[in-house]
């Protein structure tokens, strides 16, 4: 005889209303209290049969109980004891890497010198930028490794990229004609420092359609206090007029930027509102990834950060119910990642459909581990080394964290950033244990906005995840739809 378990989740109470967050299948359904309860006793047990089930569930007759128990079955809100680890049930191809995005490095230079800058270069870099040549070898290769993926992405990083805008250029309009011959779309996009935004600079990004984020700090003395030129004077007046030519000219893609926290967050919302207001889209934080203690936030910050990050959830609810798009990035993402559902045994991209390049074609886990000889993985000319990519994929996964298993934010957060496991933990292997409870706290608050929106606009949710391009078809149904009962 078959025997059944309770699904590890998490409850959810949102205005007198029961959800539940199922930790193994990242799924939402809602509830009603009187199963809730039965499902708090059962999962005590460590098996039951059907037979318990049923006859514990409420019902009018024995057959809506069998229909409920159908229902929770279906749900995998139960499940047979003998069911397989869903995260080591999602498979990773061996061999053969299929790529979805190419990160080129395409300087190693940059004109500012951020005092927290993790990669700590400035002007001075003598190391050689990205020529056209490797730039379009690497392009052959996303194109020829992109298996059936219909779009690719192409990424120009830094330093700062803009100081490479003749490669820029040439393997931008050479990725659109190959990307053409071979029946594929090649998207574009770049994260600068805004200080290079010249007219033609601009121009060149609408006519590609390159997607831009611009690292801005926030309000004028936010961002002069680190992010300033290597002869220590301010970058905000600099970077302001240009950043609003780069607004009023854009047409095609959103402009995003990307704030990083040091130290004390401040009033968030005002930093939002005024990045908003200036003409971006959207805008999302960051905490500083460094060891130095001058510049991380400490565990009391970090608690003032998710007050800020509460506020602006909000915030958030308050434009959902007038039916405006309000540009909140983190909290964006996180419902889109509840609403897509994938189960997911990695914390991102990398290694798997995402690379990095440098100058000399050197293939790398990420743009965060470029030049780092541990994380090279082979290079544009000759391909992958397999071997160690495999041996990475394989000891990466989220059930060989240890700390990770019994998390019930796990499939969310999947163990965190390798870089920043690195910094702060000593390995990319580690998971990112100084943030584990603010994680979850985080988790907790999307949780809940997610099943607030659920209730009210459940279409909002499509909507976003349109906004991040994914089509109805990659995404399941909302909780009202999928919800046990």
């Amino acid at each position: 005889m078959d025997r059944f378990r309770v699904a590890e989740y998490k409850l959810i109470r949102v205005d007198r209303r029961e959800f539940l967050f199922l930790a193994a299948e990242k799924a939402i359904f809602e509830t009603d209290p009187s199963t809730r309860r039965i499902l708090e006793r059962l999962s005590k047990k460590s098996e039951f049969s059907l037979e318990d089930l049923t006859h514990a569930l409420p019902g009018a007759s024995e057959k809506a109980k069998k229909e409920a128990a159908k229902d929770l079955l279906k749900c995998h809100v139960v499940f047979p004891v003998q069911s397989p680890n869903r995260t080591k049930a999602v498979k990773v191809q061996n061999g053969p890497v299929p790529l979805k995005t190419l990160v080129l490095h395409v300087t190693e230079a940059c004109n500012l010198h951020c005092a927290y800058c993790y990669e700590k270069k400035d002007g001075t870099d003598r190391r050689p930028a990205m020529g056209v040549r490797v730039a379009k070898k690497a392009v052959d290769f996303l194109l020829d490794r992109s298996g059936n993926f219909e779009e690719v992405v192409l990424v120009f990083f830094g330093g700062e990229p803009l100081l490479n805008m003749r490669t820029i250029r040439s393997v931008t309009e050479y990725a659109e004609r190959m990307g053409k011959e071979r029946g594929k779309r090649v998207n574009f996009a770049l994260t600068t420092n805004g200080t290079l935004l010249t007219d033609r600079n601009i121009d060149f990004f609408e006519e590609h359609n390159v997607g831009v984020t611009v690292s801005l700090d926030g309000f004028e003395e936010v961002q002069d206090r680190y992010r300033r030129f290597p002869d220590g004077s301010p970058t905000y007046r600099v970077v302001l007029p240009r950043v609003r030519r780069l607004l009023e000219k854009a047409r095609k893609r959103p402009v995003v930027a990307r704030v990083t926290l040091v130290e004390k967050p401040g009033d968030l919302s005002a930093t939002l509102d005024h990045l908003l207001g200036l003409g971006f889209v959207e805008a999302g934080f960051s905490p500083v990834t460094t060891g130095h203690p001058d510049f991380q936030l400490n565990n009391g910050q970090m608690d003032l950060l998710l007050d800020e990050f509460r506020r602006l959830a909000e915030r958030f609810l308050e434009a959902v119910r007038e039916r405006r798009f309000f540009g909140f990035s983190n909290l964006i993402d996180l419902l889109v990642s509840l609403h897509q559902g994938e189960v997911m045994a990695y914390p991102c991209g990398a290694g798997l459909g995402l690379f990095s390049v440098d100058a000399r074609g050197r293939l790398y886990l990420c743009q965060r581990f470029t030049g780092q000889r541990a994380f090279c993985m082979g290079d544009v000319f000759h391909g992958f080394d397999e071997e160690k990519l495999a041996k990475f994929r394989e000891e990466a996964r989220i059930e060989n964290k240890e700390e990770c298993r019994s998390c019930w934010a796990r499939t969310l957060c999947t163990g965190g950033c390798y870089h920043e496991a690195c910094v702060r933990e000593g390995s990319h292997l580690r998971p990112n244990t100084h943030y584990c409870e603010w994680i979850r706290k985080w988790t907790e608050l999307g949780l809940e906005t997610y099943c607030r929106i659920a209730a009210g606009w459940p279409e909002y949710l499509d909507l976003l995840s349109l906004s991040r391009g994914f089509g109805p078809e990659q995404i399941p149904s909302g909780p009202k739809e999928r919800g046990a009962r």
